[in-house]
């Protein structure tokens, strides 16, 4: 695990990024919303265990990088990141319709494609597609997913057509084909896609 310091950043890189407060990200990543503020606000306080840290991986798709820094977009995971959290900075029109999700919704995430894993579906890179999280997938649903490579630490959030036992791609390119078996312990269906939106 990463000493303090390193934490500290990586958490504030995760607000950064996401645009979420200290206890939003919390709830997200089903922790006592006092944990963040606590860790934050301390200098002296306990490093954070990687259980918390694996929660707010989860839950924010940042990813806590080798040798404890945050990774910046550029740093490969498994491959290249095919999907980034909505940032904070993001147009008016896709705040007010992640606003309206949400209250229609429940938990709604948002993420810019980065991806052709889903191009022969309709998606394209720069898509941003709006997912209701925990939602139970039907078959054809494309969904939010998240590969674990335990050996490294390292996860990523990918996007596929849920075709149980399997996750697929829709895809020309050959890099993208190999189907995610969903028995196995890498591999966690975080949320449907509910809608897009594409940026011209």
């Amino acid at each position: 695990m990463a000493e303090r310091p390193d934490q500290h950043s990586y958490i504030r890189d995760v607000l950064r990024r996401t645009g979420l407060n200290q206890t939003e990200l919390a709830k997200r990543a089903g922790l006592d919303p006092s944990t963040l503020s606590r860790f934050l606000s301390s200098p002296t306080s306990p490093t954070l265990r990687a259980t918390t840290i694996r929660r707010i991986e989860q839950a924010s798709g940042v990813i806590f990088g080798a040798g404890g820094a945050a990774t910046d977009d550029s740093t490969p995971g498994l491959s290249e990141s095919e999907a980034l959290p909505l940032a904070a900075d993001a147009s008016d029109l896709v705040t007010l319709m992640l606003t309206h999700l949400r209250s229609a919704n429940g938990s709604v995430d948002a993420w810019t494609l980065r991806s052709r894993a889903l191009e022969l579906g309709g998606f394209r890179p720069g898509d941003i597609l709006f997912v209701k999280l925990g939602a139970s997938p039907l078959k054809g649903d494309v969904v939010c997913a998240q590969v674990y490579d335990w050996t490294a630490a390292r996860t990523e959030t990918v996007f596929r057509i849920f075709d149980p036992p399997y996750l697929i791609s829709a895809t020309a390119d050959p890099r993208l084909f190999a189907p995610f078996r969903l028995d196995d312990e890498r591999i966690a269906v975080k949320g449907v896609v509910l809608h897009s939106l594409r940026n011209k």
